[in-house]
């Protein structure tokens, strides 16, 4: 049994997390900023006592500390941070004002150097620490230059912060996945190939992994999650069995999950 507080708990891609951590008997703590989300949290997992909440903002340094305290407090103990808190925007260069980088910037990177800067002082030996990221990170394509530039600088924090914790054998890693197929996301991008998206009951597993002894050996790793989600080029044209007319964005079309 381990103890983990898991930061942006009320969004998609919390609850098979939440699920198969509790199965499995872990103790979880799930924080948000949303109350109302939270309490509907708390009426679902919260009758065996094994899974607890607490209000508190990522950004905060006061508010997520104090998440953390609570996590010890109630549990004895605190063995690990499942950060889902972050944001997304596309746009071109010229459309993105330096407020969205900010903003982006804020979300998905100093939100969880807060929250690991709360946590880690209570992690001991085979501590976890679980952090999200894009391939976007590092093959950026058009468009996604702020989501992209704040998902590089938190895997580059993160590679560097785990030459660090592993000294008191402490893993860093990171879940590197595709966009998350939700029913909010199929509304919203119906043009979407979904066979290049990935469902969060795909990634629990991932998490279960990281989060278990068989990771023992990753410090420091970023695990794509990518189901059949590949980059395509302009000049090349789609990678092998992928076929398709010509059209905007060269001879295979445009890169997967790109509307021309």
């Amino acid at each position: 049994m381990s103890v983990f507080m898991i930061t942006g708990a009320t969004g998609k891609l919390a609850p098979p997390i939440i699920d198969l951590l509790a199965t499995r008997g872990d103790r979880i703590l799930l924080t948000s900023r949303n109350k109302a989300k939270l309490d509907g949290l708390a009426e679902r997992y919260g009758r065996a006592g094994e899974v607890e909440t607490a209000e508190a903002d990522a950004l905060d340094p006061i508010s997520i500390n104090r998440a953390a305290d609570t996590a010890v407090a109630r549990f004895g103990r605190l063995d690990g941070l499942i950060h889902l808190v972050g944001g997304f925007a596309v746009g071109p260069l010229f459309r993105t004002e330096p407020a969205a980088y900010e903003e982006l910037w804020r979300s998905n990177f100093l939100s969880a150097v807060i929250a690991t800067h709360a946590v880690l002082p209570h992690l001991g030996e085979g501590g976890r620490l679980v952090y999200f990221a894009t391939p976007l990170a590092t093959e950026p394509l058009p468009a996604f230059s702020a989501y992209g530039a704040a998902k590089a600088a938190l895997l580059t924090w993160m590679r560097s912060i785990a030459h660090e914790v592993k000294r008191k054998d402490v893993h860093a890693n990171a879940v590197v996945m595709t966009i998350a197929d939700t029913e909010d996301v199929r509304a919203a991008r119906p043009h979407l190939d979904f066979d290049h998206t990935i469902s969060p009951e795909l990634v629990a597993p991932v998490v279960g992994f990281l989060t278990s002894e068989a990771a023992d050996g990753l410090y420091g790793s970023c695990v794509p999650v990518l189901n059949k989600f590949e980059f395509s080029s302009a000049l090349a044209g789609p990678p092998p069995g992928r076929g398709g007319p010509p059209g905007a964005g060269g001879p295979g079309g445009p890169p997967p999950g790109i509307v021309a």
